[in-house]
C-alpha cells in the first residue's frame, strides 16, 4: 500500500512507566516512542503499570510529546508470599494463561483496556512487549480491536527452554515445561494474529517468519550517538558490566564470569577493577562480595556517569534473544567493548567492530592484558561512526514511521 499522508494514529501499550529510563527495556521504548512521534505519529500512551508504581502523566508528555495517557493499574503483590499466593490463585483460576502474564489477564483489567480501545478511534493498537497481549487476547484471538502492531523485544520462549534444560529437580522441570508450553503457544498466537511485527534483530526476524506470515520490519533500537563522553582517565584498568542483574542471561553470564574468571584476571592482573551497575534483584551478588577487584555499585540515577570511569564494558552473555542496550550504549558513550557473539546478536557488528571472548580461557587472557591505547582507541572511533549510522534513533524512528504508513 502506498504511505497515507494523515498522520496515524496509535494507542501506543506499554507494560510498566517508563520514566525514569533505568533499564534496556526502557530505554528501547523511550527511544522508539520519541522518534516515531518525531516522524509524524499521532500518539496516545495506555500504561499497565504495578499498582504501586509511580507515574507522573506531566513529565511523560513533556518527555515525549504524546497527546494523552491513560494508566490502568495491574494487581501483582510485592512481597513474597502474596505473590506466590497471587500466582497460586492465577493458576487455578486460569490454568491455560502462563503464570508470568497473568497479572495483565485478570477479568477487571482486560475490561478496562478492552472498554478503553473500543471507546477510541485508533488506527494501530502498538503493543511495546509480549506480555501486554495478555490484556487482549479472547481465546487466542483479537476481537473487535483496531490492527494491532507488535513490537517484539525478543523470542520470549527461548529463555523458558533454556530454562527447563538447566533445572534438575523433576517437579520443577515439569511445572517450567508446562509454563514453556503456554508460552510458546501465546507466543504464536500474537504472532499470528497481529497486522504487523516490528522485531528488534534479525535473528528474531527470522525466526518470526518461520512461524508467520504476518508482515515483518526489523526495526533495531535507536540511540542518540551525538554525545560520546570523553576517554576515561583512571590510572587502572576498569571493566564495566551494565544490565538488569536478575534478567537470567546477565545474572548467569555475570556469575559465570565471577566464578571461573575474574579470579585468575585479578591474580594476573592485580590493579584491575570490575564495576558491576544494574537494576533489579542483586541479591545473589552477595556471594562473591569477599572477590577483590570488584565494585558492585548497583543502581544508578545516571547512566552516563556509570560508563564514566570506565575503560570497557564487558558483556559475557552465552543466551538469549533481542538487542542488548548495553552493545549500543557502549558506542554511543565511547567505551571499547568486550563480548560473546551472543551478546552482540542483533547489533549486526562486525570481528573489527568490537573484541570478541568466547571462552574462559578467551576472558582471561583478555580481561588480563587489554589496554585502552591509541590502536584500540583508533579502532573504537572508527566502529563508532559505523554503528551510529545503523543506530541513531532519529532516522529508525523515521523507518518505523514510514512501514506503518505502508501496512496501514
Amino acid at each position: 500500500m502506498q504511505p497515507s499522508d494523515r498522520p496515524i494514529k496509535i494507542l501506543w501499550m506499554i507494560p510498566k512507566w517508563t520514566l525514569p529510563v533505568t533499564d534496556g527495556a526502557r530505554v528501547a521504548t523511550d527511544s522508539l516512542i520519541r522518534n516515531t512521534i518525531s516522524a509524524g505519529a499521532n500518539v496516545d500512551v495506555l500504561c499497565l503499570p504495578q499498582q504501586f508504581e509511580v507515574t507522573d502523566q506531566a513529565e511523560m508528555k513533556r518527555a515525549w510529546g504524546v497527546n494523552n495517557i491513560f494508566v490502568i493499574p495491574r494487581v501483582l503483590p510485592e512481597k513474597k508470599f502474596e505473590k506466590n499466593f497471587f500466582y497460586l490463585w492465577q493458576l487455578l483460576t486460569n490454568p491455560l494463561v502462563p503464570l508470568t502474564f497473568s497479572s495483565f489477564s485478570t477479568a477487571k483489567l482486560k475490561k478496562e483496556v478492552q472498554l478503553h480501545i473500543s471507546s477510541n478511534n485508533y488506527d494501530y493498537i502498538l503493543l511495546d512487549g509480549l506480555h501486554l497481549g495478555a490484556a487482549l487476547l479472547n481465546n487466542g484471538k483479537f476481537s473487535k480491536l483496531p490492527q494491532i502492531i507488535y513490537r517484539a523485544h525478543n523470542i520470549e520462549v527461548d529463555l523458558w527452554k533454556k530454562s527447563y534444560k538447566e533445572k534438575k529437580s523433576p517437579l520443577l522441570k515439569l511445572i517450567i515445561y508446562f509454563q514453556s508450553r503456554l508460552v510458546e503457544k501465546f507466543e504464536n498466537d500474537i504472532i499470528n494474529n497481529s497486522h504487523g511485527i516490528a522485531a528488534i534483530s534479525q535473528e528474531d526476524l527470522l525466526e518470526i517468519q518461520q512461524i508467520s506470515k504476518t508482515p515483518t520490519e526489523l526495526v533495531p533500537l535507536g540511540l542518540n550517538f551525538d554525545s560520546p563522553l570523553e576517554a576515561c582517565n583512571e590510572l587502572n584498568t576498569k571493566f564495566l558490566f551494565i544490565g538488569r542483574l536478575d534478567w537470567p542471561p546477565n545474572k548467569d553470564g555475570l556469575e559465570w564470569l565471577l566464578k571461573e574468571v575474574w579470579p585468575s584476571v585479578i591474580s594476573n592482573r592485580p590493579e584491575a577493577v570490575l564495576k558491576i551497575v544494574g537494576s533489579g534483584n542483586g541479591e545473589w551478588l552477595k556471594n562473591y562480595s569477599h572477590l577483590k577487584g570488584v565494585q558492585m555499585v548497583g543502581f544508578v540515577d545516571s547512566i552516563r556517569d556509570a560508563y564514566r570511569d570506565c575503560h570497557f564494558t564487558i558483556v559475557p552473555i552465552s543466551y538469549g534473544s533481542g538487542t542488548r542496550i548495553k552493545v549500543l550504549e557502549s558506542f554511543a558513550l565511547g567505551r571499547r567493548l568486550i563480548s560473546t557473539k551472543m551478546g552482540v546478536q542483533g547489533a549486526d557488528l562486525t570481528a573489527n567492530e568490537y573484541l570478541n571472548a568466547e571462552t574462559k580461557e578467551d576472558w582471561i587472557k583478555m580481561l588480563s592484558s587489554i589496554k585502552l591505547d591509541s590502536e584500540q582507541q583508533q579502532k573504537l572511533d572508527r566502529a563508532r561512526l559505523i554503528v551510529a549510522a545503523k543506530f541513531g534513533e532519529k532516522n529508525i524512528g523515521i523507518k518505523f514511521y514510514k512501514w506503518l504508513q505502508t501496512v496501514l
